[in-house]
C-alpha cells in the first residue's frame, strides 16, 4: 500500500471531503478487522486508512500535509524499514539483534521472547520498536447505534520530550542488562532489569529552560480527531486512531495505537437482539379483544398503531414490525420491531351477564 495519504483511500489530492469520507467508508467496510479476523495485512491496511481519513478530514493536519512534504513521514507514523545488518562483531552485535526491550531470557535463563529474521548484508542496521496501543471505552446509547456518529474529537496524548529524555547509557537503552556465562562449550546468557533506568532504557535529564516541556520531560499534546461510527454497529466494533496510543520515549520507537471499543448502554424502551428490537406494551384485557391505539417512540420519530392490525392478542406472545429494528450496518435495511403484550387479566364481577356477553362476542367475531 502507498504512502501516500490519498493514494491510500483511492483519491487524488484534488478530492472533496464528501469523495474523502466516502472512499474511507468503502475502506473500511472492506478491510474492517471484524470481517478479516486474524489477517495482520488487513489489519495495518484498516489502521493506514483510519490515519489517512483522520488526517485529510481534519483541515489544519491537511493543509500541514499538503504544504509541507517533509511532514508526511510523520503522519504515514514511518520510521523506515529494517535495515541491513552488517558484519555483527561481538556479543552487542548479537544481543542488539535478538533482544527486545522487556525480552530476552530471564533471571531465571527461561526464554521469553526472540526477535529474528535478518535484513540484507551491507548497510547500518536499524531496529524500530512500535510502542502498545492503547485501548479505551467509551459508552455510548443505542440512538448513537441507530443515527451513527460524526464527530471532533479532542484526544490528549502524553508526548516524552525528545530533548530531556536521554538514552539510559548503562544498558544502552534496551532497558535490559545481559551478562553471558560461559559453561564449557556453551554459553548462558542471563538477563536482567536496568535499575539505573528502572527497564525504560531512558532517563530524565530535564532542562527547567526547555520550551517544549518546562523541564518537566512529558508534556500533553492535544489532537483533533474525526470519530466515525456508521449505523448499527454492536459491542464488537472497534476503530483505530493511529499513533496516537504509547508514545515513543526515544528515537529507536514509533508511536502505538489508540483503539476504541465501545459500550452500548441500556435502552429504557426497547432490548437490542442482534439489529432487532424487542418492545413490551401493558394492555388491559377488553383492549386486547377490542383493540386499542398505542404509540412507540421509536428514536426521532413515534410509530402509532391500532392493536386490532394483529388480531386478538395472547399475552406474551410477540407481534411483527417488519423494518422498524436497528441499522443493518453498512446496508440500507434494518431490522425488525417485537411487540409483546403484557395482558391484564380482570376478575369477573357480575356472572348475570355472561350469556349475554358471549351472544354478542359470537356476532362480533368470526
Amino acid at each position: 500500500m502507498s504512502d501516500n495519504l490519498y493514494e491510500i483511500l483511492g483519491v487524488n489530492n484534488q478530492a472533496s471531503q464528501d469523495e474523502i469520507k466516502l472512499a474511507y467508508k468503502k475502506l473500511a467496510v472492506k478491510y474492517h478487522p471484524d470481517k478479516n479476523k486474524g489477517n495482520e495485512e488487513a489489519e495495518k491496511k484498516f489502521k493506514d486508512i483510519s490515519n489517512a481519513y483522520n488526517v485529510l478530514t481534519n483541515e489544519n493536519e491537511k493543509q500541514k500535509y499538503d504544504a509541507n512534504s517533509q511532514e508526511q513521514q510523520f503522519y504515514r507514523g514511518g520510521m523506515g524499514g529494517m535495515g541491513g545488518m552488517g558484519g555483527m562483531g561481538g556479543h552487542e552485535d548479537i544481543f542488539e539483534h535478538f533482544f527486545s526491550r522487556g525480552g530476552g531470557f530471564g533471571s531465571s535463563g527461561g526464554f521469553s521472547h526472540f526477535h529474528a529474521g535478518m535484513g540484507g548484508r551491507g548497510g547500518n542496521r536499524s531496529e524500530s520498536r512500535k510502542c502498545d496501543s492503547v485501548n479505551k471505552t467509551i459508552n455510548i446509547t443505542l440512538e448513537d447505534v441507530y443515527d451513527g456518529i460524526n464527530k471532533t474529537m479532542s484526544i490528549s496524548v502524553k508526548k516524552y520530550c525528545m530533548s530531556c529524555n536521554k538514552k539510559c547509557e548503562k544498558c544502552d537503552g534496551k532497558g535490559i542488562i545481559h551478562q553471558v556465562k560461559n559453561l564449557g562449550i556453551f554459553q548462558q546468557v542471563f538477563a536482567s532489569s536496568c535499575e539505573n533506568c528502572n527497564s525504560l532504557g531512558t532517563v530524565i535529564n530535564a532542562v527547567k529552560s526547555c520550551k517544549e516541556c518546562n523541564g518537566n520531560g512529558t508534556y500533553m499534546k492535544e489532537n483533533n480527531a474525526s470519530l466515525i461510527i456508521p449505523q448499527g454497529i454492536d459491542e464488537n466494533f472497534k476503530t483505530v486512531f493511529k499513533d496516537l496510543g504509547e508514545q515513543p520515549k526515544n528515537s529507536n520507537s514509533t508511536p502505538g495505537d489508540l483503539i476504541f471499543d465501545f459500550n452500548i448502554l441500556e435502552h429504557k424502551h426497547f432490548i437490542r437482539k442482534g439489529n432487532d428490537l424487542q418492545y413490551k406494551c401493558d394492555i388491559s384485557f377488553i383492549d386486547s379483544v377490542l383493540g386499542q391505539d398505542i404509540s412507540i417512540p421509536y428514536f426521532k420519530e413515534t410509530i402509532n398503531i391500532n392493536t386490532k392490525i394483529f388480531g386478538v392478542l395472547c399475552h406474551g406472545k410477540k407481534y411483527l414490525l417488519e423494518g422498524k429494528g436497528l441499522p443493518i450496518i453498512n446496508t440500507k435495511n434494518k431490522g425488525n420491531m417485537f411487540i409483546e403484550f403484557n395482558i391484564t387479566y380482570p376478575k369477573m364481577k357480575n356472572e348475570d351477564n355472561v350469556a349475554e356477553l358471549r351472544k354478542l362476542l359470537e356476532k362480533t367475531f368470526y
